[in-house]
């Protein structure tokens, strides 16, 4: 192991002293709140480490403790959109097979819910793509109150998302879809909208356990159901085919 010997001189200030800082920063603490100081680098100490890099004697790719937070950070963005904080396809897509195996084991039905904003594309040209964006966060968040932790809310793409309410059935899905529609009206109504303009048509599908489809055919009937809520005037509920 590599003793303690590069250290940061004098008052313990400059750019030196703010590089080990930065580094220790970058490091991160031990579950403990400590530093991890666990010698994987081959020095004795976090900040001794910091020191050496700081004087470019060392990189952080020699620090496990960072590249393992790196790790997570990289697998938390692939699965949570950057812009919502929903789930992102991916994790959608992994969860429809988890929850078709989960029905066909239990015998539970589940649900899921189309849900894409009426207007998308007249906010962005009125008010601007960070009004655009400000909408979209706040259509998932009324998504995500409505259900619970044990149901998923997804950005499907662009302004579509996508909820998975498990262990319920179509009568259930439809009075949160008709509770999220209602609350992303009011949104808009809060943020100034024109009424009418922020609005949100919701497609829903049953999945019951049985001769089961595939888990992208439910999502296929949801977005069919979605189409007919549309083609129906906009901000309105609709069912699709109950999935057996």
């Amino acid at each position: 192991r590599v003793a303690e010997a590069f250290l940061v001189h004098g008052d313990g200030k400059g750019p030196q002293a703010e590089a080990v800082e930065g580094i220790l920063g970058e490091i991160g603490l031990a579950p403990n709140g400590k530093p991890w100081d666990c010698g994987a680098c081959g020095y004795a100490s976090c900040r001794a480490f910091a020191t050496a890099a700081a004087l470019g004697r060392t990189t952080l790719k020699s620090c496990p403790p960072y590249l393992d937070k790196v790790a997570r950070q990289a697998q938390l963005q692939a699965a949570v959109d950057g812009l919502t904080g929903l789930a992102t396809y991916r994790v959608l897509r992994d969860r429809l097979a988890t929850e078709v195996a989960r029905s066909d084991r239990t015998g539970d039905a589940f649900a899921v819910l189309f849900v894409d904003l009426d207007n998308f594309k007249q906010v962005n040209d009125q008010f601007g793509h960070e009004a655009g964006n400000e909408v979209l966060r706040g259509a998932a968040r009324e998504c995500g109150v409505h259900i619970r932790t044990t149901d998923l809310a997804a950005r499907y793409g662009g302004d579509e998302f996508v909820l998975v309410l498990v262990r319920t059935g179509v009568d259930g899905a439809l009075g949160v879809a008709d509770k999220v529609r209602g609350s992303v009206e009011a949104m808009g109504s809060r943020l100034g909208y024109p009424a009418g303009l922020v609005t949100v048509s919701i497609g829903v599908a049953e999945f019951a356990p049985g001769r089961a489809p595939e888990s992208e055919d439910v999502l296929v009937a949801a977005d069919r159901a979605l189409y007919s809520a549309k083609a129906s005037g906009r901000n309105r509920v609709s069912t699709g085919e109950r999935l057996t």
